[in-house]
């Protein structure tokens, strides 16, 4: 578990946000500032439900999206899922 995965899945969240626009922007942009925030502290890291909602977040905002933001949005929840593999709990 590496908290780079939470970075590249920032990376990915705010390139799917330059490629959308409006309120898919705007929820993608979020997601990006939350995973560089969790990815920057010192603590422990997010748990499974922090992880989870944000992967719904990605999912709800690309869904009929294009392909650009689709693509960095499926690698943004691949980056997180594989970081959650190796959070204890659930």
């Amino acid at each position: 578990m590496t908290r780079q995965l939470l970075a590249d899945a920032a990376e990915h969240a705010d390139r799917a946000a330059e490629a959308a626009d409006g309120e898919t922007a705007e929820r993608l942009g979020g997601v990006a500032d939350d995973l560089r925030a969790v990815a920057d502290e010192s603590r422990s890291g997010p748990d499974h439900g922090w992880m989870a909602k944000r992967i719904n977040t990605v999912r709800e905002a690309a869904d009929g999206a294009d392909a650009a933001v689709r693509e960095h949005a499926d690698a943004a929840v691949e980056s997180i899922s594989e970081y959650r593999e190796g959070v204890a709990g659930v």
